[in-house]
């Protein structure tokens, strides 16, 4: 065998915890550029591994292809090398580069979807969340984080009181239902933004209480996780929460 033909990308990525979408493979070629079948060929990890292993030997087909096994991303994200070379690791030899994405946060109601884990004290979740004109909802719904399956614990979710989302466009609220801020004691004022405190040990964090404010109308509140690049930064990871606040009753018909 005198070297060895990547076939497809070199390039692979994929999330932490998830499958890859093909398998590497490469073809043996003798001198004169013809298939060597039955040809060993090993494929070794750093940083992934293959069916469990660091480094897994196969054997190629009549064709010359040689298919490594499935590939395990692990929990970690980064980039690391995946080789294909001769069983000792002399001759020829070809290096896939493996890109491990951080995997996606999950937002998701807790009071909503999981029932048996609800507050027996608290009515069940209805959306869109509904009240009059200068109403204080001071019981808003749960909301847990995770990731892999996986609680998502201190992690700093964002809310915001919008009027529209339009395609990617979101148009903050100017007015209507509001927070107060309350990691400013000194200075209790109106927000429409918030950073609220870091999730607990099962990933969930409970809605400060919202004042509707005298506009009626419908709105949206909006939790995004952080950026895994920036903190600061709000992500991709939203999760929506409907809000009507309802005009007041009518006080009956006018007498002339």
């Amino acid at each position: 065998m005198a070297r060895l033909e990547p076939l497809g990308s070199r390039e692979l990525d994929a999330e932490a915890g998830a499958a890859f979408g093909r398998q590497p493979q490469v073809r043996a070629l003798d001198a004169h550029g013809h298939p060597v079948p039955g040809a060993r060929i090993t494929f070794r990890g750093n940083g992934v591994r293959l069916t469990g292993e660091a480094a897994v030997t196969v054997t190629a087909d009549r064709g010359g292809i040689a298919t490594a096994p499935v590939l395990q991303p692990g929990e970690h994200p980064g980039r690391f090398t995946l080789t294909a070379t001769v069983p000792g690791g002399r001759g020829p030899a070809v290096d896939f580069t493996v890109t491990v994405r951080p995997s996606p946060y999950r937002l998701e109601l807790w009071d909503q979807d999981h029932e048996g884990h609800e507050d027996p004290q608290r009515p069940p979740l209805s959306l869109p969340l509904k009240a009059g004109p200068d109403s204080l909802l001071s019981e808003l719904p749960s909301v847990r984080v995770t990731r892999n399956g996986r609680p998502a614990a201190g992690l700093r979710i964002a809310v915001a009181v919008l009027t529209a989302v339009k395609g990617e466009k979101q148009v903050p609220a100017l007015d209507g239902p509001f927070f107060r801020n309350e990691d400013e004691a000194e200075h209790d004022w109106p927000v429409r933004s918030l950073l609220l405190p870091p999730t607990d040990a099962d990933g969930r964090i409970t809605l400060p209480p919202l004042h509707t404010g005298p506009r009626p109308g419908s709105y949206m509140l909006r939790l995004t996780t952080p950026s895994e690049n920036d903190p600061a930064a709000p992500s991709g990871n939203v999760l929506d929460i409907p809000l009507t606040v309802t005009p007041p009753p009518a006080t009956g018909p006018r007498i002339s």
